[in-house]
């Protein structure tokens, strides 16, 4: 077992702090077809991703990872999933599911839960596929 070197833990930061601003930037162009509701949501989680990477980035996590190569590969080609999936965000519910997603995931990274990576990575990339693999559009 090997932990996660501190440059493994500021790229995995900075990619969460990335999925974050395409999260804001979606927000910000779909403005005019969310509900005061939606927004504030949608508004609530992209805050809650930032200080877990702000959190990630202060405490530099000494995170324990089983074939940590294979598994920090996965996390971040995960988290580049997920921020390419936002482009192509259809309606309010992906946005919703995608931004759950990644707030799992970046909290079990964020507390050092190894054994509930795994899962929070699948709930990220089911959410990434669901968007990529639609054909609706709206908000």
């Amino acid at each position: 077992m090997d932990k996660l070197t501190t440059d493994n833990t500021f790229e995995l930061a900075n990619q969460f702090r990335d999925a974050a601003a395409a999260l804001r930037d979606w927000r910000m162009k779909n403005r005019a077809v969310l509900n005061r509701a939606q927004w504030d949501e949608l508004d609530d989680r992209e805050i809650v991703l930032l200080n877990i990477a702000s959190s990630i980035y202060t405490d530099a996590v000494g995170l324990v990872l089983n074939d940590s190569q294979t598994a920090l590969a996965r996390l971040q080609s995960s988290v580049q999933s997920a921020k390419s999936a936002v482009q192509r965000i259809a309606i309010f519910k992906q946005a919703l599911d995608l931004a759950s997603a990644l707030i799992l995931l970046a909290g079990a990274v964020y507390s050092g839960n190894a054994a509930g990576i795994p899962a929070a990575i699948l709930s990220l990339e089911e959410a990434a596929d669901a968007i990529v693999n639609s054909e609706g559009s709206g908000a």
